[in-house]
């Protein structure tokens, strides 16, 4: 075991080597001090470039994957190779598309020193083109949706949403603290996870278990916002018609999560969770549909057939 750090963080990189370069900067002028980073490389274009990056940043360990393995499998691959070979006390799943703020991590810290209870922290997420709005402000899980309300989504901070540090019952993927004991028992996320819900599914798991999570409110992210999936400089993302990745999106969204409360809810919860399921997911399908995304066709069978095999 090698020497002590009290924070590792693990950011997973693919074809995003300006983002990934641009968060290592950030995270290289938090106050105190520096993390270590693992850096896990989905089979990304830009090798040769990351290999370059312990010369800027020398606490730094890089894996590379021959083949793209899906978000919450290279974080996992991350958590794995930390536990093995490091020894700390907080490990910070980070988006590479971020950037933090120098106190970021000693605000993310401070709740554990509060309630030992607490098993994962996360902070106020604002959009980095626009640092007014929230993209994440702490969420609640409607299990009727089978979907995180996200307080102040795309809005101004409010005092009593994303500006009050609170427990919450989600917290995205983006930027999730672990304490060694908790990132121990949780083991990460489900490997079942290709792309998407694999945070929403974690959280379920989480709390299961008996662990608290929590916002704090003065930890301060900002968020590019899907810098590894969006096209070039297109403005479309999200559940956008126009956005070109928008089948991609679709079909691990809605099978991750039909997946996600399949293994989680049972009995007269899972049939209401199934009714309101399909009711958006024909929603939506009509939506695109009527937007010409007729392209989309394709997708919603490859959706029908794994959800309902």
């Amino acid at each position: 075991m090698g020497s002590k750090h009290k924070v590792i963080i693990v950011l997973v990189n693919y074809n995003s080597f300006n983002d990934t370069s641009a968060c290592i900067k950030s995270i290289n002028e938090v106050n105190g001090e520096k993390p270590f980073v693992v850096l896990v490389d989905n089979n990304s274009r830009d090798k040769e470039n990351l290999k370059n990056l312990p010369s800027v940043y020398k606490n730094i360990k890089i894996l590379f994957n021959e083949a793209n393995i899906g978000f919450g499998r290279a974080n996992n691959m991350g958590i794995k190779w930390a536990l093995k070979n490091l020894n700390f006390e907080y490990i910070l799943l980070l988006n590479n598309d971020t950037l933090i703020e120098p106190n970021t991590i000693s605000w993310l810290i401070e709740p554990y020193l509060e309630d030992s209870s607490i098993g994962i922290t996360t902070g106020k997420t604002f959009y980095e083109a626009n640092r007014e709005i929230v993209w994440y402000g702490g969420g609640e899980i409607n299990y009727l949706r089978g979907w995180p309300k996200i307080a102040n989504y795309n809005q101004l901070p409010s005092d009593e949403g994303a500006n009050q540090s609170r427990y919450v019952s989600f917290i995205s993927g983006c930027t999730m603290m672990f304490s060694k004991n908790s990132i121990n028992k949780i083991k990460g996320f489900d490997d079942d996870y290709f792309m998407y819900c694999e945070d929403l599914e974690l959280c379920i798991r989480a709390k299961k278990m008996g662990y608290k999570l929590f916002y704090e409110s003065n930890a301060i992210i900002y968020h590019k916002v899907q810098g590894s999936t969006k096209m070039g400089n297109n403005e479309f993302t999200g559940d956008h018609p126009k956005n070109p990745n928008l089948a991609f999106l679709f079909y691990h969204m809605k099978t991750n999560q039909y997946l996600t409360f399949k293994k989680h809810l049972k009995g007269y919860k899972r049939f209401k969770f199934k009714i309101v399921y399909w009711m958006e997911f024909t929603y939506k399908a009509l939506r695109y549909l009527l937007c010409q995304r007729f392209d989309m066709l394709e997708t919603y069978k490859k959706v029908l057939i794994k959800n309902l095999k």
